[in-house]
């Protein structure tokens, strides 16, 4: 079977993302503000939602699909926050400063 969002390893996978997550409370990756709610039901505005941070649909031309289960490729969201930005890649963040603040 391939690996797609239906598959039981990519549902695996989000799991054990949103366990750990909710465990620490993590904030959307694209607003920031730590209100998840993690036992909201699907599509609802403040529920968790698994953000890739390639697109499924760049993975797909660039013939990658295991960014699907990539660590380093998805962050936790909100789902109001994923719909709006749809494929793109969400606001430019800082990055990372060079000195403690």
């Amino acid at each position: 079977m391939a690996l797609t969002i239906h598959s039981p390893e990519y549902q695996r996978f989000r799991a054990d993302c949103k366990r750990q997550w909710q465990a620490v409370n993590a904030p959307c990756a694209l607003c920031g503000q730590a209100t998840i709610d993690w036992e909201a039901p699907a599509n609802d505005r403040n529920a968790f939602e698994l953000d890739h941070k390639i697109s499924r649909k760049r993975m797909k031309a660039m013939n990658r699909p295991d960014l699907l289960i990539d660590p380093n490729n998805v962050q936790p969201t909100h789902c109001r926050c994923n719909r709006s930005k749809q494929d793109g890649d969400g606001p430019a963040s800082m990055g990372e400063t060079t000195e403690e603040w």
